[in-house]
């Protein structure tokens, strides 16, 4: 793991963003599922099927919120590398295994793809970032 993590603005989960609302995490979900976007706004960004918020959205409302770049969880590099997620969950048992993770958010490992892509390099596997548009926008549909 010779690459160094890149610096994210803070993301939070469901369960961090339900204690910082002060609600329980089944009040959470059940805006969620009924899109009650009057108390609770579409996730900024969805990583291996898993929603993720701005800290900053809660913390300062009024401050412009920083532009996320594409994030990569185990489903998407397993797509970008025509692999099974339990094959890039292998990966890192090996000594020259992947990068390490930007963040780690509950159990959901979350990487910027420039990483990826000098792992690919490194060990001569094949990837293929425009995957993550086709699992991306499925991650989108389980969503609505």
């Amino acid at each position: 793991m010779t690459e160094a993590p890149e610096t994210l603005p803070d993301l939070v989960g469901q369960p961090d963003l339900a204690a910082m609302l002060g609600v329980p995490i089944n009040t959470l979900h059940s805006w969620r599922g009924r899109k009650d976007y009057d108390k609770l706004c579409e996730a900024d960004v969805v990583v291996s099927g898993t929603p993720f918020w701005l800290k900053q959205r809660w913390t300062d409302p009024d401050a412009p919120l920083p532009k996320l770049p594409p994030l990569v969880g185990v489903k998407e590099v397993a797509a970008m590398f025509d692999v099974d997620p339990d094959t890039v969950t292998a990966w890192f048992q090996r000594r020259n295994g992947p990068p390490a993770p930007a963040v780690k958010i509950g159990r959901t490992r979350i990487w910027t793809v420039p990483p990826w892509e000098e792992f690919a390099r490194r060990t001569g596997r094949p990837i293929d970032v425009s995957a993550l548009n086709r699992t991306n926008q499925a991650d989108k549909a389980d969503q609505q």
